[in-house]
């Protein structure tokens, strides 16, 4: 079977997860593929203060953490807490949660795309490209 290489073309990715195991694994992945760049934060508060210093083209959040949830994380960057000009920055949830209320929530949040865990490199590549490219990814909640 031949293993497949995927490139995001220099694109920055923030990676917003409690879990360090998740963290350790999507390091991983996004060291595998060329031209990814990506940021690590252990929660929603450091990932506003990321977001804000720093500039990301997509930010990939897990939903359930301390400190600041993933959806208070991603209504304070669509209100412009992180900076105006990050408003529109796309946002994947990542989370274990099949519940229809959380994707329902993440819709009214202006949350880009729901991806569950455990992540496949294919859909989650699939889905982030489709998301920068302005593309609708097939499992696209919007």
């Amino acid at each position: 079977m031949e293993k497949r290489t995927f490139d995001l073309g220099g694109k920055k990715l923030l990676v917003v997860d409690d879990d360090p195991v998740v963290r350790l694994l999507l390091k991983i992945t996004f060291t595998s593929w060329r031209n990814t760049l990506f940021d690590l934060a252990a929660d929603g508060a450091a990932a506003l203060k990321r977001v804000a210093a720093t500039g990301y083209d997509l930010i990939l959040m897990d939903l359930q953490m301390p400190v600041l949830d993933g959806f208070e994380t991603a209504r304070a960057i669509r209100s412009g807490q992180a900076g105006f000009v990050n408003q529109k920055i796309p946002i994947i949830a990542i989370s274990a949660d099949l519940s229809e209320a959380a994707r329902t929530k993440c819709l009214s949040l202006g949350i880009d795309e729901f991806l569950l865990k455990p992540l496949d490199s294919g859909t989650l590549h699939g889905s982030i490209q489709c998301l920068l490219g302005n593309q609708l990814p097939p499992g696209r909640i919007g």
